[in-house]
Order: structure tokens, then sequence, then C-alpha cells
């Protein structure tokens, strides 16, 4: 019996030696996969935030069919590569997790895109445009290969991207270079054989015509201002400074009316948070600052010789012309110091103040409850009120806010006419015009409104979600934005890159309500969806 016993004490040790070496290569595989991974990763992210939106052929022709098919080619790649790795590696790494645990891993942003690829791929297998909606409308591709691109992003970066400190960086440094070849664009410099004929005055930068630039722009912005809103350091607040200049100088130089709905999104959401410390509120109120400054610099520039503005029909271009700006200026700058020497002398703590962030929130539901009001009664009653009957903008017809008025009627109308059955799951991805262009009264409409341009979207992405996906999609769509957007800023306090995330997806929903998806603006929100659930998930 002890003979059998001395034997088998160096086998276990054997076998304990042996177990430890192969967890430890394990271990090793596992952290090599990482690494793979996570570089696949970072190579796609550079691609698309330094070269994606630079990228041209042909200077502006078909310029919605190269971007798109470059952003498939390198999506389609990238999620080969990751495949490819996961095949090949899956039987080395060991234990995998349990049905159980991968479900209880799911957060609800999680599940609401699921229920969203769900319905995308219930509303294809039932649709009547089976080939339009593979694809999607021609010049938009925004069809059902786009969507699982998208939902696919978001899962990859949601789990295997590692987001570092620098990652801000390439983000303002690609789309800094769009904005400035914005600026030059729109006072008649044109680089790279663009062009600067009046006819191009529609089109601005590497990014053609203004509300598909305008729809990255919403993204972006909002990642310099919460960045230098969240910056410690003199350089970082520098850089963020410089770059948020040039974001609301061609803010209010490129021609989009929506800009300025993701402005007012974009420092509303900033001004509610800076009521949690003083150096929060100094922040916003230098943000204000500069964007008075930014309007300022636009007006200095005109008198530059041989600067012309050479859309003169852009919305904001009295912010350039006037001195409110710079009196506005002037009196931010006076409170600024003011409340500074409250601050360091007084003690006073901006903290103790939130009943003034819910009075200008009350008064600014009281306004826009008033604005609809005073619209719909001018517009259902013939004499109207307070003789505002006749001023475009408080009667809703066709033409109102820049022919939204028509274009949300035809969404409305387009999902009405449906029956119950696609009310509920839609009539199919990016199929908007395949429908409504199907129905003859519909149809009549939109050529009598819109003459030979094709209607392919409400002008309201949650409006055209419903027509396209039904009322099951469009709730699964709102509520990956909604539940993404609490869930970041529940959790920006410990991690201060989350607050990007929060105001880069709010203001890009705010901005949507009067624009839509496109592919120059919905890849990268989808990642920046996946990037704040990532580092949400590791915090």
């Amino acid at each position: 019996m002890l003979e059998i016993q001395e034997k088998e004490k160096p086998d276990s040790m054997d076998d304990r030696k042996k177990k430890l070496q192969e967890d430890d290569r394990k271990k090793k595989l596992q952290e090599i996969v990482v690494e793979i991974r996570n570089s696949i990763l970072t190579a796609y992210f550079l691609v698309m935030m330094l070269l994606y939106p630079l990228y041209m052929k042909d200077g502006y022709q078909n310029i919605g069919d190269i971007k798109y098919f470059f952003f498939q080619k390198i999506s389609l790649l990238t999620i080969l590569l990751i495949a490819c790795v996961a095949v090949v590696l899956f039987p080395l790494q060991g234990k995998r997790p349990s049905v159980t645990a991968f479900y209880k891993n799911l957060s609800g942003t999680d599940w609401f895109v699921y229920g969203y690829l769900f319905l995308l791929l219930f509303s294809y297998v039932c649709t009547p445009f089976r080939e339009e909606a593979f694809l999607g409308a021609e010049g938009w591709y925004l069809g059902l290969v786009s969507q699982l691109l998208f939902i696919s992003i978001y899962f990859l970066f949601s789990r295997y991207f590692e987001w570092n400190e620098k990652m801000p960086y390439a983000m303002l440094l690609g789309s800094g270079l769009v904005f400035l070849l914005g600026i030059l664009n729109r006072y008649s410099i044109y680089l790279f054989g663009l062009g600067g004929s009046k006819q191009m005055s529609i089109f601005i930068s590497t990014l053609g015509n203004i509300n598909w630039f305008c729809g990255y722009w919403s993204i972006f912005c909002p990642i310099g201002a919460a960045l230098y809103w969240t910056g410690r350091s003199v350089w970082q607040r520098a850089a963020a400074g410089a770059y948020v200049v040039i974001c609301f100088l061609i803010g209010v130089l490129q021609g989009s009316s929506s800009a300025y709905l993701a402005l007012a999104g974009m420092f509303l959401f900033l001004f509610s948070l800076s009521f949690r410390e003083n150096r929060k509120m100094y922040r916003f109120l230098e943000l204000c600052i500069l964007f008075l400054l930014s309007c300022q610099t636009a007006r200095a520039l005109r008198y530059v010789p041989g600067l012309t503005v050479n859309y003169e029909s852009a919305p904001g271009l009295f912010l350039t012309d006037t001195n409110a700006t710079l009196y506005l200026g002037i009196a931010a700058g006076v409170f600024y110091l003011f409340f500074r020497y409250l601050t360091e002398r007084k003690n006073f703590q901006v903290i103790r103040w939130k009943k003034i962030r819910g009075a200008v929130f009350l008064l600014l539901f009281l306004t826009s409850l008033g604005f609809v009001a005073l619209i719909t009664v001018n517009t259902c009653s013939p004499d109207g009120i307070f003789g505002l009957e006749d001023v475009p903008l408080f009667v809703f017809q066709d033409a109102w806010a820049n022919y939204r008025g028509a274009t949300w009627t035809d969404g409305v109308l387009a999902w009405r006419s449906m029956t119950l059955p696609y009310k509920i799951i839609g009539i199919g991805p990016d199929c908007f015009a395949a429908y409504l262009y199907s129905i003859p009264e519909l149809a009549e409409r939109a050529y009598a409104q819109f003459g030979n341009s094709r209607l392919t979207n409400a002008h309201n992405e949650w409006l055209t979600v419903l027509v396209n996906q039904g009322i099951l999609g469009l709730s699964g769509y709102v509520g990956i934005f909604v539940s993404a957007i609490r869930n970041f800023i529940k959790k920006a306090q410990t991690q201060p890159a989350l607050y990007l995330c929060a105001a880069a997806v709010l203001t890009y929903t705010v901005h949507n309500m009067v624009s839509f998806q496109q592919v120059l603006n919905a890849p990268f929100v989808f990642m920046i969806l996946g990037i704040g659930e990532g580092i949400r998930r590791n915090s």
C-alpha cells in the first residue's frame, strides 16, 4: 500500500503541473485572440475615422454609391477576418461561457438591438419588394445588408474593441479635416479638384449634399464639445477647443437649418449635466463663448479680400453678420468671470441651484407646447389666431419647415394606407419609396410635390423606420437609442468617455427628427453605440 501511494504522488504532481501549463497555454492563446480581434477592429476604426469621410472618386459624381460600396467592402472584410479568427482558434480556447451566462450578460440595449434585428429580418421576409429591400433604394443603400452591417458593427465594438484615451483624437483629426475643407468650400476655395461652380454650392467638402454633411457633423461636433467639457488637461482642452471652433464655424456656414436643432440638443444636454459641479459649468459657459466667437470669426472672414460666401441662402448666415452675437459674447464673458468670482471667493456651488435647470426645461416645454398649439389653431382655423395665419412657420402645410410638412405627411399617409400586418412589421428595409410610389394616390401627390426627385424617406428617421419596419421595429429602434443614452449617462461619472458617446447619440437622434439615416452617419452612430456599450460593460 505504501509503495502504491509513493508512486501516485509524483504522478499527481506531474498532472497538476501539466494542468497548470495547459491553463497557462489557454490563457496566452485567449490573450492572442483578444489582441488579434482588437487589432482588426482598431484598423477598421482608423480607416472609418480617417479615410472613409475623405475618400472620393470622380468628385461628386455618384458620391453616394462610392461611399456606400467603400463602407460595405471594408465592413465585410473586417467581419470576415474576425470570423476567420473565431473559426480557426475556437476549438483551442478551452471552456466557453454557458448559454445562461450569455443571456445574463446582455444589457437592455443588447435586447433592443436583437429585437430590432429580428423585426428587420421578419420585415424583409414578408416584404413584397424583396429586391429593393436587399440593398435598399438606389443611391441610399439602407436595405437589409446595410442594417445587418450596422448591427454587426455594434456587437463587434461592444464586445471586442478596447477603447483608450487616444481614440477621440482620431475622431477629431478625420472629421476636422472634413470640416476645414467645408469652410474653404464655403469661401469658394476648392481643393482636390472638387470644382467651384454655382451648381456645386449645395455640395460641400468630401461628403456631398449639405444634408449628408450635416448628418455627419451632428455626430462629431458633440464629441468634440463633450471632450472639451470633460477635459482636465490644458492641452486636451486646447485641442478640443480648436476643434469645436471649426465645428461651430462650419455649422453656421454649411447651409442646412437642421444644424441648429442639433446644436440646441447638444447645448441642452451639456447644460443639464453641468449642474453636477462648478468645473463642468465653467466648461459649458466656455463652449457658449466659443460658439459666439465662431460667429464673429465668420463675420471677420467676410472682410478678407477674395473671400466670399457662396451659399447666401444658408439660414445661419445672419449670425455671422450681426452685432447680436458680439454683444451676447461680451455678456457671456462678463457672466463667466462673475461666476468664477462667486465660486472662488464666495464658495458658490452650482449643484445647489438645480432648480434653475428645472425652470429652464419647464419654460422650454411650455414654449414648445405653445408653439404646437399655435400651429394647430392656425392650421385648423380659417381665421387663425394673433394674426399668424399668414406666417408660414405657424401654419402646417406642405412647404412648412423647408417642406418637412410634405415629407412628414407623406410618411404618415403611407403608414396609414397599409394593411394591419404591415403597419405592425413594416413594408421592408429601405422600401419607403418603393411602397409610396406603388400607391397611385400617394405617387401622384409625391410627383406634384417633388417632381422627378424621388422621395426615399420622410425626412424624419423615426417616421421612416415606422414605414419600413412598422410599430414593432420602431419600438426596438427607439429602445436602442433611449436605453443607450440612459446607460451611458448613468456610468459616465466614473467613465467620462461615456459622455462623448451619449452626446453623439443624443444629438444624432435630435438632428434626425428632421433628417434621415444615411451611410455617412449611421455606421458612425452604431460604432459609437458599440464603443459606449463596451466601455460600460468593462467598467
